[in-house]
């Protein structure tokens, strides 16, 4: 985002996240991204109540690439992909 000729950061923190904000950063519809969960489903484990959490989001985004809709720095996708020990 720029403001004022400079780029303005932005960060974005790993949090629960649920289908809809889920679908909504990878531009689907809630039933496409229920259909995609579905087929990973035992890679990414069940969600508690309505979220996933935040080891189940990172395992989303590995699969499924980062969502076009958040902004984030090499660092962040290099840290995002290390692999848990």
């Amino acid at each position: 985002m720029k403001e004022n000729g400079t780029i303005k950061k932005e960060v974005f923190t790993l949090r629960p996240l649920n289908h809809k904000q889920l679908a909504e950063m990878y531009g689907v519809s809630w039933l496409t991204f229920q259909n995609w969960i579905k087929k990973v489903e035992n890679e990414v484990g069940k969600k508690t109540g309505h979220f996933y959490h935040v080891p189940q989001v990172r395992k989303i985004f590995q699969l499924f690439g980062i969502p076009r809709k958040i902004n984030v720095s090499v660092n962040d996708v290099e840290e995002l992909f290390k692999s848990e020990n």
